[in-house]
């Protein structure tokens, strides 16, 4: 990383009109005469008005922009839309882009730069916590602020652990002395671990931090589960999970980021709703889910397609995002029952797994936030065991896919069951003939920018394994 990346950072597409406001407050602190009749370089951000707590201010802001646009934002798509064109959520419509949907990516060809917005992300929240550390006054609103920041560094690494290869360079954000490691996907699980507890020491117990906290809970859960550990991340999400009198992580929890019609625009709705270049696929591939006909509440489709941005697909619509403002769910609380109902099938407990499937399902709340449908009832009707327990994992799976559909989790989990369930990969991704022509391939991850191929740290992934 060179000395002045974290200039260019805070240049970084997305970012700057997002911010234009808390970096005006940064740089203009005075108006003499010389200020009058100097040359302004408005995009130039000197040391000395980041190193303030106004600059903390702007760097935390920047981070939050940052991550936003990495996770569903619209520069260059959200890796959202990466995840699901790579499994079974997305096929494509857009020419030149089929590469990823059929399994074969290619770094060159567009969609290309998930990697390129995961490092911004995590470069921009790293230089932010350190600021926010140096900077502000210790108090509640520092708390508080440095807290979010370590949740969204955990959730940055967790989902770059899902949707990357085996073996990635993370930086270790130092521009006097720039290096590199070279990450395994479990490494990046343990590191957001790291984050997330980082962020419950942190955290106050009351008020605007109470979200936080069960931010940081589901998503320490989901690292653990990356890891295979379903008890402890059962635990995590639980009552006393969070101190022997914490409660556990309500269902209705809901922790969502925010986009904006007019700077950072959600990517679901630019690129599917706006503009047909993606849409939900149907039995991808023999393997995939039956999104379309399933009719089901959580995962609402137009009944009528329309031409793609190719002029030869058609492709359906997904509800629920109605401008570019639309918010993306990150985290939340069902997210904490299908944790703990993984972690009941693993330990042989079929009772405790189906309550846990249907506490989200009763959940009015849970099931109002992801469904638009007109006159559906309040709740989900229960499910019934179906009796082996290759079954209940189709059915867990089924579950998280329906709950969690285009938020950035349906790579990490088809790469479980073959990862950790043993399942063959020829039975859980898009397999056989793709609908366009041709095969697909075999890839069950995408791979870091072309561009780091010129870090001498790093050449190639280590593997392209589950």
């Amino acid at each position: 990383m060179m000395p002045n990346a974290f200039l260019r950072q805070l240049r970084a597409p997305g970012v700057r009109a997002g911010l234009a406001g808390v970096l005006a407050l940064v740089v203009a602190t005075g108006c003499s005469r010389d200020e009058l009749l100097g040359v302004d370089t408005p995009d130039q951000i000197t040391p000395a008005s980041v190193n303030s707590v106004a600059g903390a201010q702007a760097l935390r802001a920047s981070a939050i922009g940052v991550f936003s646009n990495f996770y569903g934002g619209t520069t260059n798509v959200g890796v959202n839309l990466y995840v699901g064109l790579l499994s079974d959520e997305l096929i494509n419509a857009r020419p030149g882009a089929d590469h990823i949907d059929i399994r074969s990516f290619n770094e060159n060809v567009f969609p290309n730069t998930a990697w390129n917005n995961f490092s911004q992300a995590y470069t921009a929240i790293v230089r932010a916590t350190r600021s926010v550390n140096e900077f502000y006054p210790a108090n509640a609103t520092k708390n508080l602020q440095l807290g979010q920041l370590y949740v969204l560094r955990g959730y940055s690494l967790t989902i770059a652990g899902e949707a990357f290869c085996n073996g990635v360079p993370l930086s270790d954000v130092n521009d006097a002395s720039p290096s590199f490691t070279t990450e395994l996907s479990a490494d990046m699980q343990t590191r957001a671990v790291a984050s997330f507890d980082s962020a419950l020491t942190i955290l106050g117990t009351a008020g605007a931090d109470v979200n936080q906290r069960y931010a940081a809970r589901v998503g320490k859960a989901r690292a653990l589960v990356n890891l295979k550990r379903y008890t402890d991340a059962a635990a995590v999400t639980r009552a006393g999970g969070d101190g022997a009198a914490s409660i556990a992580v309500p269902t209705s929890f809901i922790y969502n980021m925010e986009y904006s019609a007019t700077t950072l625009v959600n990517t679901i709705f630019d690129w599917m709703v706006n503009t047909a270049n993606f849409g939900p696929s149907e039995r991808e591939g023999g393997n995939g889910l039956n999104w379309r006909s399933a009719g089901d509440p959580r995962v609402v489709i137009s009944t009528t397609s329309r031409l793609g941005q190719d002029g030869s697909t058609q492709v359906f619509t997904i509800q629920g995002y109605p401008n570019g403002a639309a918010p993306t769910m990150l985290a939340s609380g069902v997210e904490a029952r299908l944790i703990e109902a993984e972690s009941d099938l693993s330990t042989a407990n079929a009772t405790g797994w189906l309550a846990n499937l249907n506490a989200a399902r009763a959940d009015a709340g849970a099931r109002a936030a992801r469904s638009i449908a007109t006159g559906a009832p309040d709740v989900l009707p229960p499910l019934v065991d179906p009796g082996s327990d290759a079954a209940r994992i189709d059915l867990l799976f089924r579950e998280r896919g329906f709950w969690t559909y285009l938020q950035a989790h349906r790579v990490g989990d088809l790469r479980r069951l073959v990862r950790q369930y043993g399942r063959g990969a020829e039975t859980v991704w898009p397999t056989g003939a793709y609908f366009k022509g041709g095969t697909y391939g075999t890839d069950q991850n995408i791979t870091p920018s072309i561009a780091e191929r010129n870090n001498p740290s790093w050449q190639a992934c280590t593997n392209r394994d589950a």
